[in-house]
This record gives C-alpha cells, structure tokens and sequence, in this order.
C-alpha cells in the first residue's frame, strides 16, 4: 500500500484550498466574457423589461380612452402622455424604441406575448370580461363551414420606415375552398400615439382562375375594429380561387409631426361557404346515411278512379235518416178482460 508523505499532504491541502478562488475567477472571466459577446442596445433605445412595461400601460390606458365620453382622440393623446410621464421617457424615446424592436422579429415576438399575458392576467384580476368573448369569432376553429383559416402571427407592428412600414402575408387556396366562399379579414388597430397623419392602408386581393383578381381596401384611422369582407358576385361565384394575399401599409410621410408605430392584434381570416353549397353537402350526407328501399315497385296495383255520375254523386252524399219510435200504450185494450180501468199517472 502506498503512502504519502508529509510534504504532499501539505501540498494537496494548499490545492484544495486555492481552487474556490481559481473557480471564482474562472466564472467573473466567464461571466465577462458573455457579457462582452452579447449586443448592447444603441443609445436612447429602451431595454426589453422596460419595453414590456410601457406596451401593457399603453394598450390599458387606450382602452380606458375609448371607454370615455370624450372625444377619443383626445382621450388617448392625453392617457398616452400620461404613460410617456408615468415612466419618464419621452415620446421621441418611445418611438425610437418601436422603430429598434419592431425589426427584431424573435425579440419582438417574446415582447409582444408578454404583453398580451399581462393584460389578460390584468383583466381577470380585476373581473372584467375577457377580450375573446367579446369576439363573435374567437371560438371558431379551422374547419367547418365558418371556419378561421388565419395561419398567421396574431399581431404585428407596422412603423414609418423603410424597412417596417409594410405587414404582408399570402395563402394558397387548399381542397376546403369551394366556389362562392366568402372572406373577411378582421383585425384590431391601435395607434401608439396621436398625429394628425395617422393613416393607414388595408388590402386584400383575391386570385381566381382565368386570371381574374378581385381586390378589398380600406383606410386605417382611429377605429380599433377593422373589418374587410368579400362577397364574390355572379361573375366570380363559379370560379375556383387559387391564392389570397393582403397587407397593411403605413406611409412615411416627411413631416414635423409624422405617423406613429400602428399595433395590430387579433388577426383573423374567416372563410364562409356559400347556403348553396352547404344544403347540397347537407342533402348529400342524408341521402347517403338511409337505406335504399328494397321494393321496386308497390305490391298493391293502382286503380284507376271512376268518373260518377250526377246521380251516383246525389246518392253517394251523406243523408239524415228518420227512424219511426212507437211508443208502447200503458193501457192495453183486452176485449176478453172488459174495459180496463184507467190510470192516472198524474200526481195530486
């Protein structure tokens, strides 16, 4: 068996007590090193947290200015300020911000569900009714005749720049679509804050064969419900649709008090088939689930109905017939018995 001597006892001890301190150095390095890989956000730019925090006030504090009675313009430009005060930014630093994140895809995303979680976990607490009830088409799904075939992201944001200022998406029909379905788009809209060039442009164009197109638009303003249908007409009832495409566009405009970031939530493509179709499909699936009737023909023969004559009509009708009652002689005549003796019935 092997011993150790005193010196590498001594030796071994100084090494276990040294290697906390190396593993502290090792981790600050690490720790340093990560920290120096990771981005840093540009100057002004707000950080995620913050970002998070100010969404959620800024989509309470709207919805708060639409409840009121006055002017709702008025009222979110007010409520927005408030937020812009609560959180001591300024409006420019706000905007800049939108402007950075909206163009990080996956940081925007994880900003954005954090939001929508925090207002929903807001509404519960304080017992009001939640968003999706309110919604006539929050419980439909992907099939059916009514169906949400929406396969996109639930929100988007759309800024005044070059590379921001579009949301765009496009869907290719599949074997659901029929001839003479009908479409709307619905989405919900919020202007981050107020200036009088906030405007925005709503489009959807469907392609059918033959190389037809039909197009839906509509101007984005103040109203947070939007909603673009389409109904084809006779000319286009018949035909199969082959793609839809739609996008929302925020123009730049140059000027001192230009269009801010616009919020879309709660995107939804809703596909309808036409009554038409929905009572052959109906008819269709009836017919098949009875069973077929196993007699050819009817087993007794049909006769042929006898034209009567006036007379057999009369003598066919229903008549009233009399019947002669005789009643019976309380008194009775017997001639061998002599005249009987008369009764009187009536009382005294």
């Amino acid at each position: 068996m092997k011993t150790l001597s005193n010196s590498s006892l001594e030796g071994e001890k100084q090494i276990h007590k040294a290697s906390p301190l190396r593993g502290g150095l090792l981790g600050s390095l690490l720790i340093l090193i990560l920290s120096a890989c990771s981005p840093s956000l540009p100057s002004g730019i707000l950080d995620e947290e913050e970002m998070t925090d100010i969404l959620v006030d800024i989509h309470l504090s709207q919805g708060m200015a639409e409840a009121q009675g006055e002017n709702p313009d008025i009222g979110r430009y007010k409520y927005a300020q408030a937020v812009f005060r609560k959180h001591h930014i300024t409006e420019a630093q706000f905007d800049s911000s939108m402007v950075y994140w909206s163009g990080e895809d996956d940081d925007f995303t994880r900003i954005y569900e954090n939001v929508v979680t925090r207002i929903k976990a807001q509404a519960e607490r304080l017992g009001m009714e939640a968003a999706a009830t309110q919604d006539r088409f929050a419980s439909l799904t992907n099939e059916g005749d009514t169906a949400n075939i929406w396969l996109g992201k639930d929100f988007a944001c759309v800024v005044p720049n070059q590379v921001g200022c579009v949301y765009s998406f496009q869907m290719k029909a599949d074997s659901t679509f029929r001839p003479g379905d009908s479409f709307i788009w619905c989405f919900k809209t919020q202007f981050v804050a107020r200036s009088m060039n906030n405007e925005a442009i709503a489009l959807l164009n469907f392609y059918y064969d033959t190389d037809t197109v039909a197009s839906v638009n509509m101007l984005l303003r103040n109203d947070p419900k939007n909603e673009l249908r389409h109904k084809p007409g006779r000319d286009l009832d018949s035909l199969n649709l082959r793609s839809i495409a739609g996008f929302i566009y925020l123009p730049i405009v140059r000027s001192a008090d230009p269009p801010r970031p616009l919020l879309v939530s709660e995107m939804k493509l809703i596909r309808m088939h036409k009554p038409e179709e929905i009572k052959k499909e109906e008819l269709k699936v009836e017919s098949d689930s009875l069973a077929a009737d196993t007699l050819a023909v009817d087993t007794l023969p049909q006769q042929k109905a006898e034209r009567l004559s006036p007379f057999q009509m009369r003598e066919n009708q229903p008549r009233e017939r009399k019947i002669k009652v005789t009643k019976e002689n309380p008194n009775p005549l017997h001639p061998d018995r002599g005249i009987p003796q008369r009764i009187n019935r009536r009382k005294r």
